[in-house]
């Protein structure tokens, strides 16, 4: 194997030390800077560094043809949701974030080695760079060129990296006199290692990793036996500098920019873009800390007011925005992501609303779904799967631009709440976290709050907000791995070889505490232990005539822990005879199934996106949670469980067999994981051929016809993206549709009349009631009207003021509305009424809050009379107690203070 050195000085580069940064890198020529920014500008505007232009889908078509050329596969890209194969990160940031853990880690073979990928990949740890940088990207596409070198088959490391590299520059015509190699450190995903970042002109266009370690919790890194060759080609920069335009937008996305151009009216300047591009590409909005600051310096460089920068610079940004967003989203969608307000669909929700948000700034009349149109025509042409989603896409930008409308409208209200907290606590500015929770928690956006506090109060929104806010949300970080560790055999699981064995015998190999209880360990069981969202079996275990009961079983590194009561340490080796609870383990493997059936039927019905969110079996009822950008209606349920039942009555045998990983992703892909990432090398498929597969852990019955009838219970919103549908199986079943059918005959008895009347006869007896309450309403309107009149002569005058005091018959709205209608009205100053069923109400005028009444305090006191508590605003207070029959004394404490 060649040594970098020698591959290096081989190809004519040197090794040297940029006198600006300080940083090592290799060149053919002497120079003193690096190649990169900000140690040297953008060279490359309006003077392209290779030998013809190229769009973006002309230089991965290039890039692709000269891999192939040099004995690389070229294969299909991966989603950009990570979460279909990983449980640690949500989005692919990099290509090699594809091919971890499982690829790297040797538990899967690779697609093809060496390959050859163009990964769509997005980052939002930069969003607030977007549109400002010329260079930034949410989504980008990265070319790669990734090997999976083993001890056995070590295809190459360095040399032939480098030298790809070096031949692919070339081939596009960059003089590789102008390339620099700079050494570097890169880590990501859980790996890391040395790397090479390759510049040109200013801008690093790839980044060479030879990837030796894994990463651990507590930062250290351990050497790993598999070594990977990732490298991370900027697909997009490379087509920037190929045409030299002012940004890597105009470049990668024209037809787009041109569009919303032609919308808005917006004009773009060639060259206070170009000297804007150069400047802002040195910095980094991070690194700065403040945009103003950052842009008072491109302006003062281009020799032109801030002003004027911001009246040309302003536009084109949202342009560029909108621009980038959209295709981001395309690709975020089309791959399954439903945009809500946690994990993968918080960042999706995240990148729409800002869409929004830059299109409001430029006042443009067309809908999100009207550019989304745009965007969608142009990556079509190049991504078929982004066609063939297209009407998800669109149902889904509709539906999310209504919500973001109304979330707008309701959130105004808790951004006055809160500013008016914040200011009677003493404070004019709000605090930063305040501000995120309002985005965070509410989803209003930081540009409302700034408009909703006016002039008397600051909001001060940092120039990364949205960085600081995505980078809060871009890791799962709820799979925390459990820390005990066992050091026993492998527990042999005798379920899986004989479904409808009931007992067994199996020699003890020893006795653990765990969470306080004490845990048997066998050298086999029959017992399941709780995973996967179905709980365990349960049972007994006699032990030499002595019979103790399993509560629990679970297992810790696949070994099986059985919880019983108190047990003595001299069983350690003798052999026990067990048993399950073979009701509850048929229950449990039907209702598992029927999850299988029920999620299956959902995609046929509600579309290929419902993915499964979460699962949990009980005994007499499942629940299957589903990413869904909407309700479930009445008739699309009906259509599921119908077409659950069909599945069942086909009475499909099950295929479930165990596959090396790669053999089973191989075969059926990443839908393998809807019910969550399985570990190990070994996973076990469950496959009901022409319906559904799955790598699951779970007990099943052998075929789908002795699930039994399904009957879907009800359907409810878990959170914005997720629907939950509850059914039950089997006898559960049966026992559901009894239970609905004696409530259906209790209720027909109560009317009655026959069932098939009941829907009637509940309407006209709703129609009726809802007549009598509007009269009973305007009956209670005239009575009040006619005490108003009784009481408006009835007066004492205490302190100067009017104040009106009596004990009534009147209900709580009835109380407020007679004491307000006397305060607002001129009527009275004060206004002191209570009734029977222990509610006191007071209202003050404004003539009485200027002479010192503070009726929330005094309805307070009063109430506490009652045995109760109240309180309210200065104007109007409301109380009660269970004390009804000290009222008239709770009135008389009121007047008493009043009068002081």
């Amino acid at each position: 194997m060649i040594n970098m050195v020698e591959i290096f000085e081989k190809l004519g580069y040197k090794l040297q030390t940029c006198k600006t940064c300080g940083q090592e890198f290799y060149s053919q020529v002497d120079r003193d800077t690096c190649g990169d920014a900000p140690c040297d500008e953008y060279g490359f505007i309006a003077n392209p560094a290779t030998d013809k232009p190229y769009n973006l889908y002309e230089i991965q078509k290039v890039f692709k043809e000269f891999l192939e050329s040099e004995g690389h596969t070229a294969i299909d890209r991966y989603p950009v949701l990570a979460k279909r194969w990983r449980d640690d990160v949500f989005l692919v940031g990099a290509s090699i974030f594809c091919f971890q853990p499982w690829i790297t880690s040797g538990l899967v073979k690779p697609p093809a080695n060496p390959l050859e990928i163009a990964q769509p990949s997005i980052r939002l740890n930069d969003v607030d760079n977007v549109g400002r940088t010329g260079r930034h990207m949410t989504c980008f596409t990265m070319g790669s060129h990734t090997v999976i070198n083993t001890e056995d088959d070590f295809i190459y490391w360095e040399d032939e990296t480098i030298r790809l590299c070096h031949e692919f520059f070339k081939s596009i015509g960059i003089n590789t006199e102008e390339i620099t190699f700079i050494k570097s450190w890169w880590s990501g995903g859980g790996n890391e290692g040395p790397c090479y970042e390759v510049c040109c002109r200013g801008v690093e266009l790839a980044t060479l990793v030879f990837i030796q370690y894994e990463t651990l919790d507590d930062g250290s890194k351990k050497e790993i036996p598999i070594k990977v060759v990732d490298t991370g080609y900027g697909l997009e920069r490379i087509a920037w500098i190929s045409q030299g335009t002012p940004t890597a937008y105009d470049a990668c996305f024209a037809p787009v920019v041109d569009k919303l151009m032609e919308l808005t009216g917006v004009e773009i300047n060639e060259d206070i873009q170009g000297k804007n591009a150069q400047i802002a590409g040195m910095m980094d909005i991070e690194d700065i800390g403040d945009l103003k600051d950052l842009r008072q310096q491109v302006a003062d460089s281009l020799g032109i007011s801030l002003k004027d920068y911001l009246e040309v610079a302003e536009p084109m940004e949202a342009i560029y925005i909108i621009a980038d967003h959209t295709r981001c989203l395309a690709f975020m969608i089309a791959d399954g992501i439903i945009p809500s307000n946690v994990k993968e669909g918080y960042l999706a929700r995240l990148v729409l609303r800002r869409t929004i948000r830059f299109m409001k700034d430029l006042n443009m009349k067309e809908s999100l779904a009207d550019i989304m149109a745009i965007q969608l025509d142009f990556l079509s042409k190049f991504y078929p799967e982004i066609r063939d989603s297209e009407q998800h896409i669109m149902n889904i930008i509709t539906l999310e631009e209504e919500r973001y409308a109304s979330t707008v409208k309701k959130g105004k209200s808790i951004v006055k709440r809160s500013i008016k907290r914040l200011k009677k606590e003493g404070k004019n500015e709000m605090p930063l976290d305040m501000l995120i929770d309002l985005y965070d928690a509410h989803g209003i956006p930081p540009e409302t709050v700034v408009e909703m506090a006016g002039n008397d109060f600051i909001v001060n929104v940092p120039d990364n907000f949205f960085t600081q806010v995505a980078g809060a949300h871009e890791k799962d970080v709820s799979n925390k791995k459990s820390t005990l560790k066992v050091n026993f055999p492998e527990t042999e699981l005798l379920f899986y070889k004989d479904f409808y064995q009931q007992e067994f015998e199996a020699e003890v190999l020893g006795i653990i505490e765990k969470d306080g209880n004490q845990c048997l360990i066998f050298d086999k069981t029959t017992f399941y232990p709780e995973g996967g969202g179905q709980p365990s079996d349960i049972g007994e275990v006699s032990i030499e005539g002595n019979v103790l009961n399993v509560t629990h079983a679970e297992k810790v590194d696949n070994v099986v822990l059985h919880h019983v009561d108190e047990v003595s340490k001299d069983i350690v080796g003798k052999t026990i005879s067990g048993k399950i609870d073979w009701d509850r383990r048929i229950t449990l493997a039907r209702h598992h199934t029927g999850t299988h059936l029920v999620i299956a039927a959902a995609r046929k019905v509600l579309g290929q996106h419902i993915w499964q969110a979460g699962s949990q079996n009980s005994l007499t009822r499942a629940r299957i949670d589903l990413s869904h950008y909407k309700r479930i209606t009445q008739e699309e349920l009906n259509e599921i469980e119908k077409l659950a039942n069909e599945y069942v009555m086909e009475n499909i045998d099950l295929d479930i067999q165990f596959h090396t990983r790669d053999e089973a992703q191989e075969l059926y892909g990443f839908v393998l994981y809807q019910g969550g990432i399985v570990p190990g090398k070994m996973i076990r498929v469950v496959k009901i051929p022409g319906v559904d597969v799955q790598a699951c852990a779970g007990t099943h019955v052998p075929r789908t016809g002795v699930v039994g009838p399904i009957k879907i219970n009800k359907t409810e919103r878990v959170q914005d993206g997720v629907e939950r549908i509850d059914f039950s199986a089997g006898i559960a079943a049966i026992d559901s549709m009894q239970h609905d059918n004696e409530l259906l005959r209790e209720s027909s008895a109560i009317f009655k009349v026959d069932n098939n009347q009941l829907p009637k006869t509940c309407d006209r007896f709703f129609s009726e009631w809802k007549a009598q309450k509007n009269e009973i309403d305007r009956l209670k309107s005239q009575i009040a009207s006619l005490k108003m009149n009784s009481l408006a002569d009835d007066y004492d005058e205490i302190n100067g003021l009017k104040v009106v005091s009596e004990l009534m018959e009147a209900d709580f709205k009835e109380l407020q509305k007679i004491a307000t209608d006397f305060t607002d009205n001129g009527k009275a100053d004060v206004v002191i009424i209570g009734n029977t069923e222990g509610k006191i109400v007071g209202a003050a005028s404004q003539n009485a809050i200027d002479n010192g009444i503070k009726i929330n305090n005094v309805i307070k006191s009063a109430a506490s009379i009652l045995g109760g508590g109240g309180g309210g605003r200065l104007s109007l207070a409301q109380g009660a107690g269970k004390n009804t029959d000290k009222m008239d004394e709770a009135i008389q404490t009121a007047i008493g203070i009043i009068k002081g």
